[in-house]
């Protein structure tokens, strides 16, 4: 079970107050992602810690929240406090951008 996944109506309604992160891959972002959201991939999140603001709280997300929840794993193991999966893209209907 994962923990702390936020719905996909209030990332998308509060995206500005956190730092947004597709895990998903190159491609996958480029055929359409939430708008500001940043892309590193989930298996390389630990060599991209460095372009993460960890002043902010974090939202991951991918297409089903098995990637996002492991890099939420990773961030959490590399001292970020506020890390929390975004509802997949699979369950719910944002308004992506390319």
């Amino acid at each position: 079970m994962i923990e702390h996944i936020i719905p996909g109506d209030k990332v998308e309604k509060d995206k500005d107050a956190f730092v947004v992160v597709d895990v998903r891959t190159k491609e996958e972002y480029d055929q359409g992602h939430i708008e500001g959201a940043i892309n590193i991939a989930y298996d390389e999140i630990n060599e991209n810690i460095d372009k993460l603001d960890r002043s902010k709280p974090t939202i991951v997300y991918c297409a089903s929240n098995n990637r996002a929840n492991i890099a939420r794993l990773s961030l959490k193991s590399n001292g970020f406090d506020f890390v929390y999966v975004g509802e997949g893209v699979n369950y719910y209907d944002y308004k992506m951008v390319k």
